[in-house]
């Protein structure tokens, strides 16, 4: 998919809508009921990168606070395959032994799964 920054943006939009409750859903079946801080928010930066394997250009976006700090970041290749991950850093509520270090989303539009990522806990 070619095409300029915003159209790039535009086009993701389908993708967006599904990602934010895949991931929120993901975070609730953790027992986590705080919603994303940025769910629904278009990206606070966007950028067109150019994919190593193809030489395609991937769209490359983050979600950021309102100070700067880095929440999440998106990446859809040219062919619509996505990766995304929001950062939690929380306990996890059921296995004391965990910490969840974010929830991540991959695919495509209709066919998006999702998990957290696990740290150890210290001192577990």
């Amino acid at each position: 998919m070619a095409g300029s920054l915003e159209q790039r943006l535009e086009a993701a939009a389908p993708l967006l809508a599904e990602l934010w409750p895949a991931l929120a859903a993901c975070l609730q079946r953790a027992g986590i009921e705080e919603a994303l801080a940025v769910a629904g928010t278009p990206p606070a930066r966007g950028e067109l990168r150019e994919d190593p394997y193809d030489h395609s250009q991937a769209l490359y976006a983050e979600w950021r606070s309102a100070g700067g700090a880095l929440l999440g970041s998106l990446l859809v290749h040219a062919d619509g395959q996505a990766f995304a991950e929001f950062d939690v850093l929380l306990a996890h509520p059921r296995r004391p032994q965990w910490v969840i270090e974010a929830v991540t989303a991959w695919g495509r539009v209709g066919a998006l799964k999702s998990e957290l990522r696990l740290l150890p806990a210290l001192g577990s």
